[in-house]
């Protein structure tokens, strides 16, 4: 695979179809898939966000983060990120479904851990299609 330059990985992000534009004054920015993308007019610097490990608040991906980016190009670097977010809640629901049967087997709290898996599944489902056709 070809290396990426931050100025490629960000055009391909502003071309993405799909993606939240977020421009304001000084900046270019945008969404996708719950990753951002900014760079600033001025100096030109380009930054790469991940919500993934704070909850209220973007927090910026570190170096390797930045080589996957360059590695592998925005919407395949996104989608990567998200299918490991995915399997995280998948293990959460999975160790929550156990603990619930060994516990209160609450029949309503099971009911809604078994919708939010086919719910996790169904996204990452579309998003492993996503990157099959290409």
């Amino acid at each position: 695979m070809s290396i990426n330059t931050l100025d490629e990985v960000f055009k391909q992000a502003k071309q993405l179809h799909g993606v939240a534009n977020l421009d304001g004054v000084g900046y270019e920015a945008c969404v996708y898939l719950g990753v951002k993308i900014t760079k600033d007019n001025e100096s030109g610097d380009i930054k790469i966000y991940d919500p993934n490990k704070s909850v209220n608040y973007y927090v910026e991906v570190d170096n390797n983060m930045y080589a996957m980016f360059q590695e592998k190009g925005f919407k395949n670097a996104v989608i990567d990120l998200t299918l490991t977010k995915y399997k995280e809640k998948l293990e959460r629901i999975k160790e929550s479904v156990s603990n619930e049967m060994n516990g209160n087997q609450s029949p309503k709290r099971l009911r809604i851990l078994k919708e939010s898996r086919e719910q996790i599944l169904n996204k990452y489902y579309k998003l492993t299609q996503k990157l099959n056709n290409e």
